[in-house]
């Protein structure tokens, strides 16, 4: 159980760079469980010849490492949904960023946007012209701002979903462990 509580934090420290604070909760849980096993194993080594007290406390031990196998089971399951969900809002939300894009505009990292439309310069001989441009530079402004508005509420919605299922993560030890 050791060796696979460790591949698995260190499967986690690998990915950190991609999964963030939630990568941190899963190593968080993995270091305990490690903690936990190791000091059953520390008192019960695989090579102790059979005890009264190790009979004795063979059930204790057995829901204690009961726990631990359901604990390292949940976390395996709160990573996987949470990379289901995670991954429902981040695909969305990136390609409406291509899609902004492609219309001539540019998303910044605060998910502000700039009109990178090139326009000619207006001949001031044709008023029709310059009315038309004035519509249209309006009509794209006003697009850029129901774009952020959209493209700030997806963030939200990525950032809120990441944030539960990394706390749902950290929550692991005190629901599953502690009982």
């Amino acid at each position: 159980m050791l060796r696979l509580l460790h591949a698995m934090r260190d499967r986690e420290a690998v990915n950190l760079a991609r999964t963030g604070e939630f990568g941190v909760a899963v190593g968080e849980v993995c270091e305990e469980l490690i903690r936990r096993t190791q000091v059953i194993a520390d008192q019960y080594p695989n090579d102790e010849a059979m005890t009264l007290r190790l009979i004795n406390e063979m059930p204790a031990v057995a829901d204690a490492l009961a726990a631990l196998v359901n604990t390292a089971h949940a976390l395996s399951e709160a990573r996987r949904e949470g990379a289901d969900a995670v991954h429902a809002r981040r695909e969305p939300l990136l390609k409406f960023v291509q899609r902004v894009e492609s219309e001539g505009f540019e998303v910044a990292n605060d998910w502000t946007l700039t009109d990178t439309r090139a326009w000619l310069p207006p001949d001031a001989a044709e008023p029709d012209l310059l009315v038309q441009r004035e519509a249209e530079t309006i009509a794209r402004a006003e697009r850029a701002t129901a774009y952020h508005e959209r493209l700030t509420r997806m963030a939200a919605a990525f950032g809120h979903t990441h944030d539960e299922y990394t706390q749902r993560v950290r929550n692991l030890i005190s629901t599953v462990l502690d009982g």
